[in-house]
């Protein structure tokens, strides 16, 4: 029953953070053109784009490694960003968002002790809402367990098809908190944001 409690709060958390990522409204229309914030990284380094850049959006934009202070867990988007706070059913999170061309690319920060690979599939369905709620629909079509640097991790991919959105999730779990990975853009330039999210993912670093 417990970790029923903790998944639904998971969704909770999730669900709204599709809706106003960074602070920037999602436009309905393929997010053709974004708006786009002023980001201010409270500690960030260019990074080489090296042999992870690939193809598409991952090898046109300067990736811009920032440190989650809380937490310690660093990673890469590109471009800069600052934390948005959250929180929801007694959960605390950070939200770090960048838009691309067509859509975006974030990662979520909560804290949350005691998580396990159960709640993993929570996360993914806190977005499949999100995303259903904003756009009109949303669904799931494919999850795949793996690591990331050696924790436990979800994959998943996500599909709008009134909007023709594609969207890539990966969530982790670690023994303090639980980190999703999210790109979003739309489907006639899937290979880039699967290219984009692979290097977001690479870049993640657990203390």
């Amino acid at each position: 029953m417990a970790r029923r409690s903790l998944t639904q709060r998971l969704v909770m958390l999730l669900a709204p953070t599709v809706l106003t990522a960074g602070g920037v409204l999602i436009p309905t229309s393929a997010l053709a053109a974004p708006a786009t914030p002023h980001f201010e990284a409270a500690a960030t380094t260019v990074v080489p784009h090296g042999d992870q850049a690939g193809h598409g959006t991952a090898s046109a934009v300067r990736w811009v490694k920032s440190v989650d202070a809380s937490s310690g867990i660093s990673f890469a988007l590109p471009g800069k960003s600052t934390p948005e706070k959250l929180e929801s059913g007694g959960l605390h999170g950070r939200l770090y968002t960048v838009p691309t061309s067509d859509g975006f690319v974030y990662f979520l920060v909560v804290d949350l002790k005691g998580a396990g690979p159960a709640e993993l599939k929570g996360l993914v369905e806190g977005t499949r809402q999100g995303i259903a709620e904003e756009y009109g629909d949303g669904t799931i079509t494919s999850q795949k367990a793996g690591t990331v640097d050696s924790r436990p991790s979800l994959e998943a991919r996500l599909t709008n098809t009134r909007d023709d959105l594609t969207a890539s999730a990966t969530e982790t779990v670690t023994d303090d908190h639980v980190v999703q990975v999210l790109t979003v853009g739309s489907q006639t330039d899937e290979r880039s944001v699967t290219t984009t999210h692979k290097h977001a993912v690479d870049s993640l670093r657990i203390p």
